[in-house]
This record gives structure tokens, sequence and C-alpha cells, in this order.
């Protein structure tokens, strides 16, 4: 069995004050003596039996916003005061500062081994706390940190301390795991146990409309800091055992159990990427309608606790057969969804119950959700195509920007007694790539291409709620959407230096899903890079993201009811990105 490398970052904390890219990337370059040359990596092999690798991969990061922000697309001109808080928190120009540094090492023997990563990251943008937020005194904040005592107001271009932290000083382990490839008989059997990364199915780019969202969590900061990036590159390791054991030449079987269940990372309360300023590290504060509810007229629902997934109970199968030029594969999986769903407890309200009086939020994570899943892939005129087609049961319908009122569930909860809907769901990816000969305008390039569509096939649970009719009239039935990533490549364009120029578009086509929100109605993001490779040890980019859509905040004011939006809330965050890196 293969490891895979699963990209985590460490940062170290550059020098005060360094604000412009001139002197960011000459302080990086003039501290790393280290960089000059070519890239070495610490590397033993001790003939066909022992081999060892240590690598480290140093980034430099530099994002700016491209115009200021947009008081409809933040809030809705006040009309929506849960959506601002990372929005109006960055001023045309700096977003990120960051410094990153990954560690991976690798041990085999023979076909026995083990991956360790670790990771860490600095980001002067983030790290001294504050942002630009337009702070007075009276305004209304964005968490608890911004209330002094019991009292609203305070200052907003403060970061809560978990947003602080996360976005702009962190250090995590990634893979940490041992794996073995054993010969029984006829028979091949691959094992892994430990912290890693699963992905059953054949999506590229729409993982969270396929059956890969039931193996594990996503890092959402970094698939919103690369649009194009592939499902498989932002999945989070969690600890598990898995493995396939191959029955024949064209037939396998394959299985995981986790022991781990881990949340989405969601941008946290504050920063660039927050849509909502209720959910997310640091969040912990919503605020309401329903001020005359409250025995104190307050407007402030503190978070109460998570009821979050369970370490057992999820697992999954696969089946896998090669039939002529046709890969087929059958999947069955179990899981605890990993995205929150924010609950605001109205009887909480009127109790004056919470720690300002004004009610209590929980942010729930739906249980006991079921995928079974067929797919295939081939390769048509040099072309591979692949599809898959699956059913969720039990799964929560409910969306990013949709805010649930519990107003008749005594004591809600995330598994047989929940306040929101639940049901059935019907789900299909088919994907494309291809691979581009060289002609007179580039000399190779690629198309990557995915659709995605979705349908809800029935409430099963609080069907009383009509969920198609005036109480929910933001979601429909079907939903598709698609992203296209074309990138010519460009070698020798000077001694020394490959181009690579990936140009993406990411849509939503129609409909707006109750079960997973891929991206606006009709709306979506464009974007264009440069990246070049520098005497092979040198890795640089430049990218420029634009977003499209009707414009308006992540929750809906619309509606009858807080449902989500199916705007772009993005619509004035615009961003350009340069990054320059070199492993050693």
């Amino acid at each position: 069995m293969s490891c895979k490398s699963f990209h985590v970052r460490r940062r170290i904390v550059p020098p005060a004050g360094m604000r412009m890219l001139p002197l960011a990337v000459a302080s990086v370059v003039a501290g790393m003596p280290f960089m000059a040359g070519e890239a070495q990596a610490f590397e033993i092999e001790g003939g066909d039996d022992v081999r060892m690798r240590f690598d480290n991969t140093v980034k430099y990061t530099a994002a700016w916003r491209l115009k200021n922000a947009d008081g409809f697309v933040a809030n809705q001109d006040g009309g929506q005061p849960n959506t601002d808080f990372g929005d109006l928190g960055f001023k045309k120009g700096l977003i990120n500062n960051r410094l990153d540094i990954l560690s991976e090492f690798d041990l085999a023997y023979r076909n026995v081994g083990l991956r360790i990563s670790g990771a860490g990251w600095y980001d002067a943008e983030y790290a001294g706390g504050r942002n630009d937020y337009p702070s007075a005194a009276g305004g209304l904040p964005n968490y608890q940190g911004g209330i002094p005592g019991a009292m609203a107001g305070g200052a907003n271009d403060r970061l809560p301390e978990a947003s602080r932290d996360v976005m702009g000083r962190y250090a995590e382990f990634g893979d940490a795991f041992v794996y073995g490839k054993f010969e029984l008989g006829e028979q091949t059997l691959s094992l892994r146990a430990g912290r890693h990364t699963l992905i059953y199915g054949e999506s590229l780019f729409l993982g969270a409309n396929a059956i890969a969202a039931a193996q594990g969590p996503v890092d959402l900061v970094k698939a919103l800091s690369l649009p194009n990036v592939q499902f498989k590159e932002v999945a989070r390791p969690v600890n598990q055992v898995s493995g396939s054991l191959s029955l024949s030449e064209n037939v396998s079987i394959g299985g995981y159990l986790q022991f781990q269940w881990k949340e989405h990372r969601l941008p946290a309360a504050g920063s660039y990427f927050s849509g909502a300023d209720f959910v997310g590290p640091g969040a912990d504060l919503l605020i309401h309608p329903f001020a005359a509810m409250s025995p104190g007229g307050s407007p402030f629902a503190s978070r109460g606790r998570d009821y979050k997934g369970s370490h057992g109970g999820q697992w999954g199968l696969q089946l896998k057969v090669r039939a002529g030029d046709v890969d087929y594969g059958i999947y069955a999986a179990h899981y605890d969804d990993k995205a929150p769903i924010a609950v605001v407890n109205v009887p909480s309200i009127a109790t004056g119950s919470g720690r300002f009086g004004g009610g209590v939020y929980n942010l729930m994570y739906a249980k006991d959700i079921s995928v079974y899943g067929v797919s295939a892939s081939t390769v048509v005129g040099g072309i591979n195509v692949a599809g898959e087609l699956s059913t969720r049961r039990n799964v929560p319908l409910v969306v990013p920007g949709d805010l649930i009122l519990n107003t008749s569930v005594a004591s809600p909860d995330n598994d047989r007694n929940t306040p929101y809907a639940r049901g059935n769901s019907l789900h299909l990816n088919l994907s494309a790539i291809s691979v581009l000969p060289g002609n007179s305008l580039w000399d190779a390039a690629s198309v990557v291409a995915e659709f995605a569509f979705n349908r809800v096939l029935g409430v099963t649970h609080r069907p009383a709620q009509d969920f198609f009719s005036s109480l929910n009239a933001t979601h429909t039935r079907d939903a598709s959407a698609m992203r296209v990533v074309f990138q010519p490549e460009f070698f020798q364009v000077v001694p020394s230096v490959d181009l690579q120029v990936p140009i993406g578009l990411g849509y939503g086509l129609g409909g707006r899903s109750a079960v997973v929100s891929l991206s606006p109605e009709r709306g979506g993001d464009f974007s264009i890079g440069i990246n070049a490779t520098i005497d092979r040890t040198w890795q640089a980019g430049l990218n420029y993201t634009r977003y499209f859509g009707e414009a308006g905040a992540a929750t809906s004011v619309k509606s009858v009811g807080p449902y989500a939006s199916y705007q772009q809330y993005y619509k004035d965050r615009d961003f350009i990105a340069f990054s320059i890196q070199r492993t050693f």
C-alpha cells in the first residue's frame, strides 16, 4: 500500500511589521541560507530493505483583498447582523501574511513502514488579534468577547482568541500511521492503522456531494483559499484502521473502521472567508430578532454545548471489480456528519437563559447517516471518464446559511430527537480528465471537470414542516453544480523555468439544495493563475480569484424563516494571492 502525504503546514514567526511583499519575501529568503542551491532531503536507503526520508517544506503566502466590503453583501445593510464579522473585518489590502512549515517523515522496511507528518503556521494578519471592523460604542458585537460584562457593544475590531490561534498561530500533527502489505497465497492484503485519510468513489472536486463525504472531515479554509484544489487534498486525517484484500487480479474488497470523529475545519469567526458569525472557531454569540420575548430585552443568544458526533460506529466497505476496460465499485458506509447545524432554542429566550439573558443556541452534528453507492471508470477516446451514483439515508436537510429555530422539540438532540428535518437523498457525480498534446499554443495541457447533482427523495423526520412550502421556500428538490479546470503548461520558457497557467470555473447550474450546498445558485467563482517551477527546486505562484452571482449575505432575510440565501456572499471578496515555497 502506498502512503499518501497529507499536506499540512507549519509556520514560523516573521519579523514584526512585515506588511509589504518585497520586504516579506526578502526576510524569508535572508533568514534561510539552507535554501541556496539544490533542494536536499534527508534520505537513507539500505539496499532493498530499508528506506528513510525526512522532508521539510517552507512556504510563504501573501494575499490581498481587491475592494472594500459592500454593506449589502456583508449584512444586507444591517438586516442580517450575523454575517458581517469576517467581511467587514478586512479593508482592501493585505488579508494573509503567512509562513508555513510542513515536516514529513517516512520509514519503510521491506513491505511495512510508518509515516508521520506535522505542520504549523504563523499569519501576522491574525496573530495580532485585531481586524479592520469599524467598532463603535453601543454597536452590535459579533462574539462574547466584545461584550464587557453583560452590556452590548464593545470592540469588534478584536478577534476571539480561538480565531486568533487557529488562523494565526497553530501547530498540529497530520498523518501518523503504520502500514503493511502482505502476501496471503494468491492474494494480497494491504493494511493501514493510525491517523490517515481515505477517499472512496470517483469524485474529484465536488466530494461533498459524493460517496467521499462519508470518509472524513475536510479543511474548508484551504478549500476556499485554493478554489481549484481537489477534494483529496483538503481531506483531514482521523484515527482509523483501513485495508484492502485482492481476491483475484480483477477483484478486491476493502473497508475501514474509524475511532475518531472530527468536524470540518471552518473559517474562524472574524476571518476573511467566514460567512456566518455563529459557526467556526471563536464563534459564541448569535444575534436574534426576538428581544421582545426576553425578560431583559436581550437580542443576544450565547453558545451552549455542541452536540458532536461519536468516535465509534463509523465504518465503510467497498468492492472493486475490473471487467474489460471498466472499473466498477460498490460502496456502503455509516457516518456522523461533520458540518454544524445552528439551532436557536426559542423557549430559552423566553426564560432569559444564557450568559446574556437572550437564550442559548447550539451547534449540532447529525448522527447515524448511511450512504450506499456504485461507481464506474473507464477511458473513452483518450479521456478518462468516471461517475458515481449514491443515496444517503437519514441525512440532515440543512445547508450552510440555514438557522433552525426550535420552538417545539422539548429536549432536542442530534440523534433521534432532532429539531431539524431529516430524510433521504440521491446524488450523482460525473467527471472527466483529458490530457491534451502540445501544439503552437502550449507544450502540454489538461482539462479536469466534474458535474454534481442531488435530489431530496423524501422527508422522514419532521414532515409536518411541509419542507418545500412557504415555510422553507428557499430550498428546491433538485440542485446541480460543476467545476472545470483547464491548465496549459510551458516548458523551459527561460532556462530552468517551467510554467503552468491554471484557469478554473465553479458554477451553480440551478436549484437550491437542501442536502449539500456546492455553489450559489447561478453564481460561482473564476480564477486564473501562473505557477512557476524554478530549477526544479523552487515553486512560486500568483493567482486571482473573482466571485460572481447575485450578491447577498449567507443567511437570507427575504424568505419566511432564517434560511440559506443561495446568493453569492463572497461577491465583494475577490482576492489575489502570491506564494513561494521550497522543500529541503
